[in-house]
């Protein structure tokens, strides 16, 4: 057998070293992070989340955070660990997730703003993930959320949202600013109209997209104004996607390509993005949004 040329062989080792490196590199990029690497991260994700606070890495399982009036609070990381372990490719979610749990609930008793409460659309899976995020960081008994029943797979919560936080409402919030209960969604909504910029659409040839500020384009299904005043013009009733917070697009339930476009995008922005709703479609009938069945 000829032997195969020096050069040769010097290239076939230099392509094995090459591809040995390449998946060493591959491999250290898709391993999941430890829990120490994990807490590291959250912690500096947290730190973002909460201007004016010290975040410190207590253990590999918990978080000491000192707000800015030097109030200690713990978080506990074993939950938020054990989901990112499920879909490491999900990180920055977790932690986004997590995160806002203990910001949204901060103890904080300053008075709330009136004029900067705020409708939220939500899915149902929201309000038990919060209590949980809640729990995994000590909290006993969460708060109670104040939120309505928007349809089967959604719910409307209400939050002062200024420029620094988000802070979500309990009852007894609304009992200390003097605001009845039967009032708040007109006054919610009426906020997150003059708060938001102009509200654009953009038409295509199979569905539209509705835009506003990037965060609250699911809570404009809230905005009768839209919806009744011509608008948008689809062949049909008005058949809607929200899966995610800063998505929403419209046809038309007579347009069975545009649904099955709105079903596809759906599906995709409710699996791959960070503040993810429900990849269910609704139709708009009798002034409200119920589910529309699969076809």
């Amino acid at each position: 057998m000829q032997s195969l040329p020096i050069w040769l062989l010097i290239a076939l080792a230099a392509i094995v070293i090459v591809l040995c490196v390449f998946g060493v590199v591959r491999s250290r990029t898709h391993r999941p992070l430890s829990r120490a690497e994990f807490a590291r991260e959250f912690a500096k994700g947290l730190r973002s989340t909460l201007p004016g606070s010290k975040v410190d890495i207590k253990a590999e399982r918990e978080l000491r955070i000192t707000n800015a009036k030097g109030k200690e609070s713990t978080m506990f990381l074993d939950n938020a660990y054990a989901e990112y372990l499920r879909d490491p490719k999900a990180l920055s979610a977790v932690i986004q997730k997590y995160s806002a749990g203990f910001a949204e609930f901060p103890g904080d008793e300053a008075s709330i703003d009136r004029s900067r409460i705020v409708p939220i659309v939500k899915d149902r899976k929201w309000l038990a993930q919060i209590r949980e995020s809640l729990k995994a960081r000590g909290a006993e008994q969460p708060p109670e959320n104040v939120f309505d029943d928007l349809n089967e797979e959604l719910v409307v919560v209400y939050a002062e949202d200024n420029p620094k936080s988000i802070r979500y409402l309990t009852p007894k919030n609304l009992q200390d600013i003097g605001i009845a209960r039967g009032d708040l969604r007109g006054l919610a909504v009426g906020n997150l109209e003059r708060l938001l910029p102009k509200i654009e659409v953009h038409p295509g040839p199979l569905f539209s997209m509705v835009k506003a500020d990037g965060n609250y384009e699911a809570s404009l299904l809230l905005f009768d104004g839209i919806w009744s005043s011509g608008q948008i013009r689809v062949d049909g009733d008005f058949v809607v996607a929200v899966p995610a917070r800063d998505v929403l697009l419209v046809t038309g339930s007579r347009n069975p390509a545009g649904i099955a476009k709105l079903r596809e995008l759906a599906a995709q922005m409710a699996r791959e993005s960070s503040y993810h709703l429900t990849d269910q479609l609704f139709v708009y009938r009798n002034g409200s949004f119920t589910r529309l069945p699969p076809q």
